[in-house]
């Protein structure tokens, strides 16, 4: 597996651990001083911008589903949004499915 450059990865799960007969895997693991957080490391700070940005973009969509979907009150919690926006997905597939039969119907009559 080739080396990386560049930037490094965040990721624990990411750093190899020593041979098990080695004194350092004897050891206990320290742990961070009380005056440095997770948030406070460039990691933390990473991880929060990555999650401000999902979250703008997961309220950004909802709030395209609310325009989209009919009566949209503003202040629906997400569960009900995403129910009445299923809703409103099966009725316009009925409607379809009733417009293609009404087709169907129509060219068939023609015919005679």
């Amino acid at each position: 597996m080739a080396a990386r450059t560049g930037s490094r990865r965040c990721n624990s799960s990411a750093r190899t651990r020593p041979p098990a007969s080695s004194a350092a895997a004897v050891a206990p693991r320290r742990r961070p001083s009380p005056t440095t957080t997770n948030s406070d490391t460039a990691c933390g700070k990473a991880r929060k911008a990555a999650a401000r940005r999902r979250d703008a973009e997961v309220s950004r969509k909802m709030e395209a589903l609310r325009r989209l979907v009919p009566s949209g009150r503003g202040g629906d919690e997400v569960d009900e949004l995403l129910l009445r926006a299923a809703g409103y997905i099966a009725r316009l597939q009925a409607q379809v499915t009733v417009m293609q039969l009404m087709v169907d119907v129509l060219e068939h009559t023609r015919d005679y």
